[in-house]
């Protein structure tokens, strides 16, 4: 083996060891994310398998009280939730909550907590729908076939009813 052969194999192994010391990082750096990435989609669905809501009524009360409608929402599951992170489509239109006002009561047995934006598991939240609170009316109609009310959590976790009179 000459110089020439010894030189060049050293030229190939320095420039094989910089490309390595720039790939290691860089498999490091993904393998470190994609741990991070799955360990935070454990947690979500995790959280997700503790949340549990079912709509108990969605009664119409035909403008009594200038309420035109009440849901009733059990938290059945093991989380607390949060009454501003809780979305209500009634009709297919977002109707705004806006956490906790007088028109937004989390009921534990018979106290009524309307100031509190916790939604403990085991109580109650109850909403009361006013139709002309938002720009384009809602149009309960008291009618099974018509009107419908839909529940998200912060979660995704969701539930649906059908009015009754």
């Amino acid at each position: 083996m000459g110089f020439s052969t010894s030189g060049a194999v050293l030229v190939i192994l320095v420039g094989f060891l910089l490309a390595i010391s720039a790939i290691v990082p860089t498999v490091f750096s993904v393998g470190a994310e994609t741990g991070a990435a799955f360990a935070a989609q454990n947690d979500q669905f995790r959280e997700q398998q503790n949340t549990a809501i079912a709509i108990e009524s969605f009664e119409y009360t035909d403008g009594t009280n200038e309420t035109d409608a009440v849901v009733n929402v059990t938290n059945n599951g093991a989380a607390s939730l949060s009454v501003t992170m809780t979305d209500v489509v009634v009709n297919g239109q977002f109707y705004p909550t806006q956490g906790v006002d007088e028109e937004t009561t989390v009921l534990a047995g018979s106290t009524e907590r309307n100031r509190s934006d916790v939604w403990l598991p085991g109580t109650h939240l109850e909403i009361e729908i006013v139709d002309d609170r938002i720009d384009d009316e809602i149009g309960l109609t008291g009618n099974e076939s018509e009107d419908s009310v839909r529940i998200t959590t912060k979660r995704g976790v969701a539930d649906s009813a059908a009015i009754t009179t």
